[in-house]
């Protein structure tokens, strides 16, 4: 009698859902996107089965995959797709589409490699669930600018939801101003706030909170990197880009003892990081979690425990392992540090000559002093491993006066008036981040770039007459600038004697350097790509001093322009410093210095006299 009537009411329901005109509620949105498969969520109103339909072509979805089970949260994963590719999609129930329109699309993770080089698009943003005007001039502001340039993911930078992470703070905070937008073609990768865990203690133990609910996060390495057996804190890796998105609030439990993130150590999230961090093999590295190290915005990262413990703890270790950017929320402000290094105390101990490693603004665009960063590929050097510190909590909040020690005196930038989100495109060997703020006369306040394995010093061995290609070690908009008169990356060249070439950036910031030679049978010199050595003043006046960490004899040779030898001699180095009288010598200009020792290796630095 109870199976009947169990079937009678089953049957009443799936006839008043088949009645109903279902109507969704919630999404889609996307999550957990590997090179060949994805994560699509919507809900409904009343309970329904669930279908995606799919296909390249929008007007041909002709694969799909269902969920026959009736509910009203729906997460169906797509499986079994193209690396790196677009796909357009539609959700509905088993029978009848709900949703499909040309907006709806996603593309897939290409396949890991150092060497990729297809511009890689992602938006980062945090602090935005506040139900504001703001909120909403900084989503247009973003769609605006970006057009239909296809971006590739969105990192949230936590409290995504005001004030306790309720799932109807997420709708009425996140979902109802984003699913009709960003969210139909955008892959989300959140990270959690202290207002995702409603600032609550028990909270941060049980992690029992809306979030792990609400979205699908790689806990098992499914998108690269390392498990780390929970949707709390995970990684990812896109194309030459490893990123890491961390926990900054939550605690865990170890032998009836709490621990969190700047618990360095007994916290299983940083043995996690560490093994991550320790096994990736890709060029650039971007950290996101919730709170800043440095920040006198909104918050005092001078006075408040959980921000100090992360800038004495959590950032040697990012040091340690070269990561490049750390993108943080909390303070509602956008912030951008100088490239610096090894700075864990108070404000006040701050000290630009020895935390601030390259000394650019690093908006790269010919203004005084604003060359790109560069970071070479010597990780043991102290050019490499400094980082650049962000805040992008400018998402939502309505502008406040800022802490009285605005702006921390780690900051290259700092913005509290206007409202704005992060667009970071990695292509290549270059990192470009622009601050898109919602000031119409001026979108993009703040704007830097980073190159890595750049100005390079290259020697050529040949017989003579070769044609050879010769190509810069950076990619740029604007014209190369070669001394053989070309304007282009890759040139065509046709050696018929010992010569130097060399190509400029148009904002004289980076020059590489090609020595051609007609050696075929010669001893092969091995190039040391400027590994060590230090080149100052620069530029120089009247006497040329080397610093150099490996000692004994060296052949020094100075090269102009043309490649022609200017000067030559003889150096010991016994004290790790070297100079060379140049007063009356030699005429203003740039010229090329080379090092080389007994074991013919060579270093190579160029130099300008004034």
């Amino acid at each position: 009698m109870k199976r009947i009537q169990f079937l009678f009411i089953f049957l009443c329901c799936s006839l008043l859902n088949a009645l109903h005109a279902q109507v969704i509620t919630r999404g889609p949105y996307m999550t957990m996107a590997t090179n060949n498969t994805i994560v699509i969520h919507w809900s409904t109103d009343v309970p329904a089965t669930g279908k995606v339909q799919f296909g390249t072509n929008p007007a041909l979805l002709n694969n799909s995959f269902s969920n026959l089970s009736y509910t009203t949260n729906h997460i169906i994963q797509l499986t079994n797709l193209l690396p790196y590719t677009k796909y357009y999609y539609s959700i509905g129930t088993a029978t009848t589409v709900l949703q499909s329109d040309t907006n709806q699309h996603f593309v897939t993770l290409p396949f890991t490699s150092p060497l990729f080089e297809k511009p890689i698009r992602f938006w980062a943003v945090g602090d935005i669930g506040k139900q504001t005007q703001q909120q909403i001039n900084v989503r247009e502001s973003f769609i605006k600018y970006v057009g239909n340039t296809q971006i590739d993911g969105w990192i949230l930078l936590g409290d995504n939801a005001y004030n306790s992470g309720l799932d109807i703070e997420y709708q009425n905070g996140f979902f109802n101003y984003y699913q009709q937008s960003v969210l139909k073609n955008i892959v989300l990768w959140p990270a959690l706030g202290n207002h995702d865990y409603a600032n609550n203690y028990t909270l941060r133990t049980t992690h029992q909170i809306p979030y792990i609910d609400l979205f699908t996060l790689p806990q098992n390495a499914e998108a690269g990197g390392v498990a780390s057996g929970t949707e709390r804190y995970y990684s990812f890796n896109y194309g030459n880009v490893h990123f890491v998105n961390l926990d900054s609030y939550g605690l865990e439990n170890v032998g009836g003892n709490y621990y969190g993130l700047s618990d360095t150590l007994l916290s299983p999230q940083i043995q996690w990081l560490k093994n991550d961090l320790q096994a990736n093999q890709l060029p650039w590295v971007i950290v996101s979690f919730h709170h800043p190290p440095y920040c006198m915005g909104t918050h005092n990262s001078d006075a408040e425990g959980d921000l100090i413990a992360i800038r004495t703890q959590l950032n040697p270790i990012l040091e340690r392992y070269n990561v490049d950017l750390v993108l943080n929320g909390h303070c509602h402000t956008y912030q951008r540090s100088q490239y610096i290094k090894g700075h864990f105390g108070l404000e006040a101990s701050f000290d630009s000559n020895q935390h601030i490693l390259q000394q650019t603004s690093g908006t790269y665009d010919g203004s005084v002093n604003s060359c790109a960063f560069v970071k070479n590929q010597h990780t043991g050097l102290r050019k490499d491993s400094g980082v650049i510190y962000m805040v992008v909590g400018s998402g939502g909040a309505i502008p406040q006066m800022p802490n009285a020690a605005w702006p921390h005196n780690a900051m290259q930038y700092a913005n509290y008036a206007d409202n704005g989100s992060l667009l970071l495109t990695v292509e290549g060997n270059k990192l470009l981040a622009e601050w898109i703020s919602t000031d119409t006369n001026q979108v993009v306040k703040d704007k830097f770039t980073i190159y890595k394995n750049v100005g390079k010093s290259t020697t050529i061995h040949t017989s003579y007459p070769d044609t050879m290609n010769l190509k810069a070690s950076w990619k740029s908009n604007e014209n190369y600038i070669w001394s053989i008169g070309d304007s282009m990356r890759v040139i065509q060249y046709i050696a018929t004697t010992d010569t130097m070439i060399l190509v400029q950036d148009a904002y004289s910031c980076i020059t590489d350097t090609f020595f051609i030679t007609n050696s075929p049978n010669a001893v092969i010199e091995t190039l040391v790509d400027e590994m060590g050595i230090v080149v100052f003043p620069n530029p120089v006046h009247t006497e040329l001093n080397i610093q150099l960490s490996q000692l004994g004899w060296y052949d020094a040779t100075i090269y102009n322009l043309n490649g022609d030898t200017v000067l030559k001699t003889r150096l010991n180095n016994t004290l790790s410093k070297m100079t060379i009288p140049l007063q009356g010598k030699l005429q203003a200009g740039m010229y090329m210095l080379e090092l080389k020792n007994e074991r013919h290796q060579v270093r190579r630095s160029s130099f300008i006299i004034e």
